[in-house]
């Protein structure tokens, strides 16, 4: 089911509309929020409220004492009237005209930095914050990513030439100095069908601006870069797909079938048909949830079988180390498929397609920090609030980046010795960076008996982020979210 207003940005498919206006699920958001939703009261309200029940105690207590001071007795009209006076004089006017200029001299303050604030009690509740669930990309980090780095089994690490959509940029090894740019002519099968999977399992596109000499990516920032690369290669999509090839000899590649990524599996894989009529798979993904999937490594222009634990073995120091440098870290494999016919579900069912893989490659790909997100973690924890961030990246990944904008300290994950302000931190708190599988796998009772929550959570899915902001409460802090997360979450952050 989809939403309206939504926008489709990975895969493809056709949509029967069921309902419009209000009746539509946004439609019903809108009308709750036209509605407004009085049973979360802000801590100032809240506040008010207990303010009001005394000063109604005292208005009683006055009345009682103008009453006592009359023995109760002869009781006339001007003794009720004092009375009366005795108890409104308790009650401050001008409170509630002091709370709403405030509030308004807010709104008019937010208006100018161009925050649109519809409730004037959001306000009080946002200045209220203790903790700050953010997302990484592009919202702590710029989402214009760029790959920059990559592996190959038996071949070791290259480097990626080249900045933002331009797809002028060389390939060359780090295994030797002055060594040649990769070409498709010298590069190994494996490579090649790195690049094949890095243009074909891939939505995304690349194009020139109608202005200048730039170029612009439409579609996911992940793939735009995996794309662009390609393209830096003289292999990218257009190139494999348009008969002819304009920009290589690899034309007349077919996209027979989609599996568009998935959130839960944290991968995505096509079935693709070569120029010589042979069919492919080609999978990306997640490190792990891509490993579980292969039975073996391409060797150069040989595969090599290995069991789980020896693909684990082999592979994931490779991944920390390319992650150790704040690079989003992708796996690409590749499978022949045997299959002749028509393409149809029941023949090519996801399950079915993506196993027996073979693992092709590392890539690393680099989205840098806003520029902003230092000084703005450094003013959240000047002003007592806690920043967390939740993340679908690789741990290292998420360490690394969390370290650039100051979320845990710069020195924290290096072997520094015992004195350093990092090891401080981590005796006070061990859990300052924690993997969802971990996370997820504890009961309420473990995670309320942590000291603190963790300030790093990698490899998220929505219901972990859900549980985050679940613990937050049971903790009675004042939560708010940032960045596309918020639209995943069951549940209001506050």
């Amino acid at each position: 089911m989809c939403y309206s207003s939504t926008t489709l940005t990975k895969g493809r498919g056709r949509a029967m509309v069921t309902s419009i206006g209000m009746s539509t699920e946004i439609g019903k958001i809108a009308k709750r929020l036209l509605e407004g939703n009085d049973s979360s009261r802000t801590p100032l309200q809240r506040s008010l409220d207990r303010m009001a029940l005394v000063l109604l105690a005292v208005a009683i207590i006055s009345i009682i004492i103008v009453f006592g001071a009359n023995k109760f007795v002869g009781i006339d009209d001007q003794v009720i009237l004092y009375a009366i006076s005795t108890a409104i004089a308790v009650i401050p006017e001008g409170l509630i005209a002091v709370v709403t200029l405030t509030q308004a001299f807010g709104v008019h303050s937010m208006a100018k930095a161009n925050a649109l604030v519809r409730r004037m009690a959001a306000l009080e509740m946002l200045g209220a914050v203790t903790n700050i669930c953010s997302d990484k990309t592009g919202t702590l980090t710029q989402s214009k990513m760029v790959l920059t780095r990559l592996w190959r089994p038996d071949e070791g690490f290259y480097r990626v030439s080249g900045l933002g959509f331009s797809i002028d940029g060389q390939v060359t090894s780090e295994q030797q100095e002055d060594a040649a740019a990769v070409t498709m002519d010298t590069m190994s099968t494996g490579f090649k069908e790195m690049a094949y999977n890095a243009a074909l399992c891939n939505m995304s596109e690349v194009r020139k601006d109608k202005e200048g000499d730039g170029y612009h990516g439409i579609g996911d920032p992940t793939e735009i870069a995996l794309q662009v690369f390609a393209h830096k290669l003289h292999m990218g999509k257009p190139a494999l797909t348009n008969d002819g090839g304009n920009e290589s000899q690899e034309a007349g590649w077919k996209v027979l079938t989609e599996y568009p990524f998935d959130s839960t599996i944290k991968r995505m894989s096509v079935i693709c048909e070569s120029p010589d009529g042979k069919r492919k798979a080609y999978l990306k993904g997640a490190t792990e949830r891509v490993l579980e999937c292969c039975v073996g490594v391409q060797m150069g222009d040989r595969v090599e079988s290995m069991n789980q634990d020896q693909l684990e073995a082999y592979i994931l120091p490779q991944v920390e180390a390319l992650a150790r440098h704040g690079l989003r870290v992708l796996s690409l494999a590749t499978r022949q498929l045997k299959t002749d016919g028509p393409i149809s579900f029941d023949t090519f069912k996801r399950e079915a397609i993506e196993e027996n893989m073979i693992f092709n490659g590392l890539v690393g790909i680099y989205d840098p920090p806003r520029i902003e997100s230092k000084g703005a973690v450094e003013k959240c924890h000047m002003a007592g609030i806690t920043v967390h961030m939740l993340t679908g990246d690789h741990v290292a990944t998420a360490t690394a980046i969390a370290r650039e904008v100051g979320i845990i300290p710069a020195n924290y994950g290096f072997d520094d010795g015992d004195s350093s302000d990092a090891a401080a931190v981590v005796a006070k708190q061990p859990n300052l960076v924690m993997p969802a599988t971990d996370f997820d796998r504890l009961s309420e009772d473990e995670i309320d008996a942590l000291p603190e929550l963790p300030l790093v959570i990698a490899r998220c899915s929505p219901d972990t982020k859900v549980k985050m902001i679940e613990a937050l409460h049971r903790r009675k802090c004042i939560s708010a979210m940032t960045g596309k997360t918020i639209l995943l979450l069951q549940k209001p952050p506050c």
